[in-house]
């Protein structure tokens, strides 16, 4: 039941085969960006068997990075690239587990292909069935080919008009453009024909279909792996997976967790109970007790009954439940030996005494020493939490309000500062001090993170009279166990 595998899910927009039945039996998504193969893996509802990504946005939005899906391949998920972007990723991570298909990708992996810039268009919105509006040029080389293998026209010609259309940036490759530059190459009647051929050209979504059979080909589900973690995708975790129910105008985990960090009175307890465990799992590791694999995926699976019981579903990827229970496992085994471990690694670290803390404060005493998305995951599972998600979008909506009758302008520094200092009843010249508690950490001026969390609940703050229900839910966070 926590862990049902989903239908495959396909990210496509000008690549999707029209009309193509098996597509009933997907999850067909928008082209991916930035975080959608994150939000794929989150689990709500299941687990998806496999990911298919060919389309995907990258001029004007952040591109899925490569370590997006890697971490999809950590979560078990089997994610194949075909036709467009996901050619190029799925060549540029085949020997790490991305399964590539098609003509296209077989063009990259060999070196015909080279550039990103092959399969680059402009295509229109969703409402208007993501209709090509420029041409990739891997579709006029596959044409041109074709063509001059046809005696269409010679071979010359198609490689000075392939070099011709190069030269455009892909924002430029309109078919017209194309047309005029076919005229300067071959008689018109060949010219005409060529365009015709290419705008009707479908290598992109005969490798779209040839990706989408594989993904409905039944298999077991892939092991879960771990790679050594990084700083870049824990961001990614905070700032991208989104809290349950489903849903994109869900506010992100990070989001909620800020709502603690503002309102909760033992935020700055909880912050200290989570950076001790981690200090207490480094001195377990440092004492050469490994946890037996079993241990960690039978303490997993009741940390996601937790949430399956709080939420109706789990929404965590599954490596995220394994690493959280490994944490508690080798925290737990220090409470036998903790002394002799803390000896052990103070030692280690050059300390003479095992203070703990002086090992805090060299270990877990800045913003990169832990991540913060440690903190994030911990919180998810307590009680809080939930009032935290309440809170944040009861303060998400004041705040789209004042965004609307604000004309886009933003609260000043001064006022953001007051509001800090009256929520948690200090002089302002100590918000920086008590956002440090906190784990905030503010600068001179405001860091992103506390302006982040302020923003959001100024207007609500500073509302005369309540307009939703924030205020109780403000209340209700405050009260709520978090440690």
């Amino acid at each position: 039941m926590l862990e049902r595998p989903l239908p495959p899910v396909v990210f496509a927009g000008p690549s999707l085969p029209p009309d193509f039945t098996l597509l009933e039996r997907c999850d067909v998504r928008p082209p991916a960006q930035r975080g959608d193969l994150l939000a794929a893996v989150s689990g709500m509802g299941g687990r998806p068997r496999t990911i298919v990504l060919l389309d995907g946005y990258y001029f004007n939005v952040p591109a899925v990075p490569h370590k997006e899906i890697l971490y999809a391949l950590d979560a078990g998920v089997r994610v194949i690239g075909a036709a467009s972007l996901g050619a190029l990723r799925a060549v540029e991570l085949e020997t790490l587990g991305m399964i590539g298909v098609g003509t296209i990708f077989d063009a990259y992996r060999s070196g015909v292909l080279d550039g990103d810039d092959e399969v680059a268009l402009l295509h229109a919105p969703a409402e208007n069935g993501y209709r090509p509006l420029t041409v990739a040029l891997v579709e006029l080389r596959h044409v041109v080919d074709q063509r001059t293998a046809a005696g269409a026209f010679p071979v010359d010609a198609g490689r000075r008009l392939i070099a011709a259309v190069k030269a455009l940036s892909f924002l430029d490759r309109h078919p017209s453009k194309i047309a005029e530059l076919a005229r300067d190459e071959m008689e018109e009647d060949a010219a005409r024909d060529l365009v015709r051929r290419v705008e009707s050209a479908g290598l992109k979504q005969s490798d779209a279909r040839k990706a989408i059979e594989l993904a409905l080909e039944e298999t077991t589900a892939a092991e879960i792996r771990s790679r050594p973690p990084t700083g870049y995708i824990h961001f990614y975790k905070e700032a991208y997976l989104r809290c349950p129910p489903a849903g994109a105008d869900r506010p992100s985990l990070q989001r909620a967790w800020r709502m603690a960090q503002l309102f909760h009175p033992e935020a700055a307890a909880f912050v200290r109970e989570i950076r001790l465990r981690a200090l207490l799992a480094a001195a377990t590791v440092r004492h050469g007790i490994t946890v037996p694999i079993d241990r960690v995926e039978s303490r997993a699976a009741e940390l996601r009954r937790r949430h399956h019981d709080l939420w109706g579903e789990t929404f965590l990827p599954a490596p995220e439940y394994l690493e959280e229970a490994r944490f508690h496992i080798l925290a737990e085994a220090t409470l036998v030996e903790k002394q002799p471990m803390l000896d052990a690694l103070a030692k280690s670290l050059g300390l003479t005494g095992a203070d703990p803390e002086a090992l805090l404060s060299l270990m877990t005493g800045g913003p990169e020493s832990i991540p913060a998305w440690w903190l994030v995951r911990a919180f998810s599972l307590r009680p809080a939490f939930r009032a935290a998600v309440e809170t944040a979008e009861a303060a998400a909506e004041v705040h789209r309000c004042f965004l609307r009758w604000a004309g886009g302008a933003r609260v000043l520094e001064d006022d953001l500062q007051a509001i800090a200092a009256a929520l948690w009843s200090c002089p302002v010249e100590r918000v920086g001090a008590e956002a440090t508690r906190r784990w905030l950490y503010p600068s001179s001026s405001l860091s992103e993170g506390l302006r982040d969390a302020l923003e959001l609940v100024a207007a609500a703050e500073r509302l005369p009279r309540a307009i939703n229900e924030y205020p109780e839910k403000r209340e209700a966070l405050r009260r709520a166990q978090l440690c």
